[in-house]
């Protein structure tokens, strides 16, 4: 079920349209719901978010565009299906604006365009071939170490800071483990195809089964601190990070033209990294967002 790029594309921007609605209906009710912005966590938080039927929509989308996004993880690599996803941002954007009444500023455009531009150089630079070869299982059982002990580091220092710091660290586990669970369903293909230890296989499934659910998590509170400009910029970048770095480092996935091609993939990255700051400079203060959200700003839809 490997190798029809063309199939991947298609599949993969169609799973990106889920997953702007996903992120712009989830981002409007984490920012009306009861907790405050300033609060670091508390379960209060979710349970007000479990009442809210427009942020299981949000939910419902989410699951629309993973299912959408596996399927195009079977027909291609990682490295050529993740960094479509990093074009929810463009999506996403306008949606937001709209749920929340809001003109998109000129320097969150720019961000967003030159952020995207750094993930489409990487996408050009993709191998779109098959992974090379399947991991021994102490590399496989290693990977996923290295991914909860990561997403726990970073989850643990979300607890602390300003509101935007909170947001963007979280938001980077949570990218962390969407990442890492795309990288695991291709994995997984992997395995079964080549008929490996069904402990090894039912392991790998675990993780891919565990990491969504704390991504969910991890993107509320960012969505709730920093908004979608922080959340989900930060979010897919982290995401396209994991998921290149086990096609890379685990599958044996490789970028095109050699040396040359790292070159202009080091060059990539640091271009989306400037656009990806610039972005979340250029956002609205969490302030600025609770007082869109606020009853007196606007009314509140979806209860």
């Amino acid at each position: 079920m490997t190798g029809h790029p063309t199939v991947a594309v298609a599949l993969a921007l169609c799973s990106v349209v889920a997953y702007a609605f996903s992120a712009a209906l989830q981002r409007r009710e984490t920012a009306r719901a009861a907790e405050p912005v300033e609060s670091a966590g508390g379960w209060g938080f979710f349970r007000s978010l479990l009442r809210r039927r427009w942020w299981w929509a949000g939910v419902a989308c989410m699951v629309a565009g993973a299912v959408i996004h596996i399927g195009a993880l079977g027909f291609g690599s990682i490295t050529l299906v993740q960094p479509i996803g990093v074009t929810t941002l463009i999506l996403a954007l306008p949606l937001d604006s709209w749920l929340e009444k809001r003109r998109i500023r000129a320097g969150e455009w720019v961000g967003a365009v030159v952020l995207v531009a750094g993930l489409v150089g990487l996408l050009t630079l993709a191998a779109h071939g098959p992974p090379s070869r399947t991991p021994p299982a102490p590399v496989v059982l290693g990977a996923i170490a290295v991914i909860a002990v990561t997403a726990l580091v970073l989850a643990a220092a979300g607890a602390r800071g300003r509101p935007i710091v909170r947001a963007v660290v979280r938001a980077a586990a949570s990218g962390l483990c969407a990442g890492a669970t795309s990288g695991l369903v291709r994995l997984i293909i992997r395995l079964i195809a080549d008929g490996r230890s069904p402990a090894l296989i039912a392991t790998v499934v675990v993780a891919a089964l565990v990491l969504p659910v704390a991504s969910i998590l991890l993107v509320q509170t960012a969505f709730r601190d920093g908004g979608l400009d922080a959340g989900l910029a930060t979010q897919i970048t982290a995401d396209q990070a994991a998921a290149a770095a086990i096609g890379i480092v685990v599958l044996g996935e490789r970028y095109t033209l050699g040396a040359a091609g790292a070159a202009l993939a080091s060059v990539s990255a640091v271009v989306a990294l400037v656009g990806l700051v610039t972005l979340i400079r250029a956002g609205p203060t969490p302030e600025q967002r609770a007082a869109l959200a606020s009853p007196t700003a606007a009314p509140a839809p979806g209860r």
